[in-house]
């Protein structure tokens, strides 16, 4: 009979970690609004306390459109999040925890199912921005994932707080993330191999 290796779980942020989202949502944002926001002007994840929308509503709003456009529909990949992914997934068994809503549940699984496969990783949603029940915190203490890579500083204090090791990569709404010795900074998600080691 052969016996099954059971791995260490490993979660891993969606959103800005795997896919670049604000990248393609400032370029939604500009031909809509006729601006010019680029990456380095995001000080904070949260749209509405960088001078872009005016109220956390605007913000929600706005990114629920861009999430039903086109914009969104062509997100591709970052650089290397395949190869670092099916790597770390030799040795973790991999969930993605999002703060995405479940209502984009279908399109969630369509873009990682397009990118992987063969893989069939775990996806928990906390909806965490559009009003949902659980933190991210409390889904990976629920489901025993012991660490995440997030790039969001909120939820990264959250976990680090909990006990949850945190690898940050940067970003720079995440340049002044309270420093805690659960949070590992990292240039890049390439990182993260060596630091998994």
């Amino acid at each position: 009979m052969e016996t099954k290796i059971i791995k260490s779980k490993i979660g891993v942020d969606i959103d800005d970690v795997i896919f670049p989202l604000m990248e393609n949502y400032l370029r939604f944002h500009n031909s809509r609004h006729g601006t010019n926001f680029k990456l380095e002007n995001l000080s904070n994840y949260h749209l509405w306390k960088t001078g872009i929308h005016n109220s956390r509503e605007e913000s929600i709003n706005e990114v629920l459109e861009f999430q039903n456009s086109p914009y969104y529909d062509a997100i591709d990949l970052m650089d290397g999040a395949k190869e670092v992914l099916e790597e770390i997934s030799k040795n973790f068994e991999v969930y993605f925890v999002t703060s995405r809503p479940l209502k984009l549940k279908h399109k969630t699984e369509s873009l990682l199912n397009k990118n992987f496969p063969k893989n069939g990783f775990n996806i928990l949603y906390s909806g965490e921005i559009y009003g949902g029940n659980l933190s991210k915190a409390e889904i990976c203490k629920t489901w025993k994932i012991p660490s995440i890579i997030e790039d969001n500083p909120d939820y990264a204090t959250d976990c680090a707080r909990n006990g949850i090791r945190v690898f940050l990569p940067d970003k720079p709404w995440n340049i002044n993330c309270e420093k805690n010795e659960n949070i590992t900074r990292m240039k890049d998600l390439k990182e993260v191999l060596k630091l998994l080691k």
